[in-house]
C-alpha cells in the first residue's frame, strides 16, 4: 500500500493505491483519489483494504508492505483483527518498549548495529499499544531500516524491500512510462477511470515484455540487471508495432494473441 502524489497548479492530485507485487514490480488492484494533500488517513486505508477483502478476502494476502506513513494505534488494530500479516517501517525515532517495559526511540535499540546487518529484537515489544516484533538494519549512509511484524521477523527486512515493487510502478505510470502526471483532469472520478485504464495498459506493457524476452532476451548489463525493465521492453515493442502497423500487422495478431 502506498500513495502517489503530484501537483496541477494549486491542485494536489493523490492517489491511495492497493498493488501485488510480481517480479519486481507491483501491479495496480485497487485504488482511491483522496480529496486532499498529504497522508492519508486510518478511515481511508481500511476502507480501501476493506474492498479487497470483499472482493479476494485475507487469505489472499500473504502479508502487506507500507512505508512509515501507515502507522498508526487504530490501523494496527484493524490489521490484527482481520488476520492480515505486515511488515510495515516505522521512524527510527519512534517510541518503543525495551525488554523492562521502558518507552525509547527505536534506534537506541540497533545502536551496536553494524552496516549491512540486521537484528531482531528479542520477543515482542509495545508499539503504539500492540506486542510487536521489531527488526532493524542498518545501511552504509547509516540510515535505519526498522521493520514491526506480527509473525515471522527473521524474513520481516527481506519481505519489506519488495514494496519497492510499487514504488517501480509509480515510475512506470508516470515519468518512466505513461507520463500520467502529465494529465490536466482534476475530476477524482475520472482520474479513477483513467487509472483503470493505465492499469490494463501496464499489465499488457508487462505481459509482452515477458513474453518478448522469453523469445529475444533482455541484455544483462555488468551489474547483473536487465539493462530495461520487462515493462519498458513490452511498451517499446508494443509501441513500435503500432507506429508500423500496416508493416507489423502480423506481430500486433501476435501479441493479442499472446495477451488474451
Amino acid at each position: 500500500m502506498d500513495r502517489t502524489n503530484w501537483k496541477l497548479g494549486k491542485l494536489n492530485i493523490n492517489i491511495l493505491f492497493i498493488g501485488i507485487v510480481y517480479k519486481g514490480v507491483a501491479f495496480p488492484i485497487l485504488w482511491v483519489t483522496l480529496s486532499k494533500q498529504g497522508n492519508s488517513n486510518t478511515a481511508e486505508r481500511i476502507a480501501l483494504m476493506d474492498r479487497f477483502i470483499d472482493i479476494f478476502g485475507t487469505e489472499k494476502i500473504q502479508y502487506l508492505t507500507a512505508d512509515r506513513e501507515f502507522i498508526g494505534h487504530q490501523w494496527f488494530d484493524y490489521l490484527i483483527k482481520k488476520g492480515i500479516h505486515f511488515r510495515i517501517r516505522i521512524r527510527d525515532n519512534f517510541q518503543v518498549s525495551t525488554a523492562r517495559g521502558k518507552l525509547v526511540a527505536v534506534k537506541t535499540l540497533f545502536r551496536d548495529l553494524k552496516a549491512g546487518k540486521f537484528k531482531a529484537l528479542r520477543g515482542t515489544r509495545n508499539v503504539l499499544g500492540h506486542e510487536l516484533f521489531v527488526i532493524g538494519s542498518l545501511a552504509p549512509d547509516g540510515q535505519y531500516l526498522i521493520v514491526v511484524t506480527v509473525k515471522d521477523p527473521n524474513h520481516a527486512i527481506e519481505d519489506y524491500l519488495k514494496r519497492w515493487g510499487i514504488e517501480t510502478l509509480f515510475g512506470c505510470l508516470k515519468s518512466r512510462g505513461f507520463r500520467f502526471e502529465s494529465t490536466h483532469m482534476t475530476d477524482p472520478e475520472r482520474i479513477n477511470k483513467l487509472v483503470a485504464l493505465l492499469a490494463i495498459a501496464f499489465s499488457w506493457c508487462h505481459i509482452i515484455g515477458e513474453w518478448h524476452h522469453d523469445h529475444a532476451p533482455i541484455k544483462i548489463k555488468k551489474h547483473g540487471r536487465k539493462a530495461i525493465s520487462l515493462f519498458r521492453y513490452g511498451l517499446d515493442y508494443i509501441r513500435e508495432i503500432l507506429l508500423n502497423f500496416y508493416d507489423k500487422s502480423k506481430e500486433f495478431a501476435k501479441i493479442l494473441k499472446v495477451t488474451f
